[in-house]
């Protein structure tokens, strides 16, 4: 039987039902996309489902904890519960060479899955996974990834990796391996100029109909969801008037004559005034 659990995220769990339970999910995007404030989502969706949630961010506990506070997330809630573990990447880093090469020790992974497996967390959050896998050379990338997302299979926890968008060819590599050992991949993107963010599934396993991008917005108490759809304004038209009537003329209008304005220094037509309301004009032709 085929048993998912939900991510967290309102819009992909009504298509998709969510995340395959005990398998891994894999999130890409730009820096400021969202990544971790889904993470934060999918780990507070462990609590609703009665479950015990991890999540390992490079981000400082306490600064996640009070950003999540802010968009009115309650996070701090639940790790005073204990119903969720927060864990920064600083915590598995015991030397000053490893935090230098932003890349955890052999020891770390083991430090991780005994976190994992003594508190009976069922839900992993990794923000981000680079410092697990992005080693070299890239002939030692497929064989690496296998091991480490057959790892988290073997705990059997439900596991949300993030990763950042890819620039090089070695980061592009690593994503390919990522995607071929992962059957959920999704990216998540962000535009400066517009401040618009976008969903767009890249692979679903079983699902070969996957739908065109999603637009989200941020919203308090919620996090990311669906933007909601713009619901265009009716055109009223003109009511038709029958060849047979007859449509009376309206009298002539006289127009007064406009009475010269008191003296005053002269207003820039475009010059906007605090606290009015500004109309197009109608003038144009």
């Amino acid at each position: 039987m085929i048993d998912k659990t939900r991510l967290g995220l309102s819009c992909f769990d009504e298509r998709y039902g969510g995340l395959y339970r005990k398998r891994a999910a894999l999130c890409v995007g730009r820096q400021g996309s969202g990544k971790t404030l889904l993470g934060v989502q999918a780990l507070l969706q462990s609590v609703k489902e009665g479950e015990r949630g991890l999540m390992l961010s490079a981000w400082r506990a306490h600064d996640l904890t009070i950003t999540a506070n802010h968009l009115g997330l309650p996070l701090a809630d639940a790790i005073e519960k204990g119903q969720v573990i927060l864990l920064e990447c600083a915590d598995l880093l015991h030397t000053p060479s490893a935090e230098k090469n932003w890349m955890l020790p052999p020891g770390s992974f083991l430090e991780l899955q005994e976190i994992i497996t003594s508190n009976s967390v069922s839900r992993v959050i990794i923000d981000t996974i680079l410092p697990w896998v992005a080693i070299q050379p890239e002939k030692k990338l497929a064989q690496h990834v296998f091991s480490f997302v057959q790892a988290f299979e073997r705990m059997g926890v439900t596991a949300l990796f993030t990763m950042p968008r890819p620039v090089s060819p070695l980061a592009f590599a690593l994503k390919n391996r990522l995607e071929e050992q992962i059957p959920i991949v999704f990216t998540l993107d962000y535009d400066e100029a517009t401040g618009r963010r976008s969903l767009l599934v890249n692979k679903y396993l079983g699902d070969l109909n996957l739908p065109p991008p999603m637009e989200l917005i941020i919203a308090p108490g919620t996090g990311l969801m669906r933007a909601p759809k713009l619901v265009p304004t009716p055109q009223l038209l003109p009511m038709p008037v029958p060849k047979s009537a007859k449509v009376a003329k309206p009298p002539p209008t006289k127009v007064p004559l406009p009475t010269p304005a008191p003296t005053s220094p002269a207003v820039s037509e475009s010059a906007v005034v605090p606290g009015a309301i500004r109309f197009a004009s109608v003038f144009r032709t």
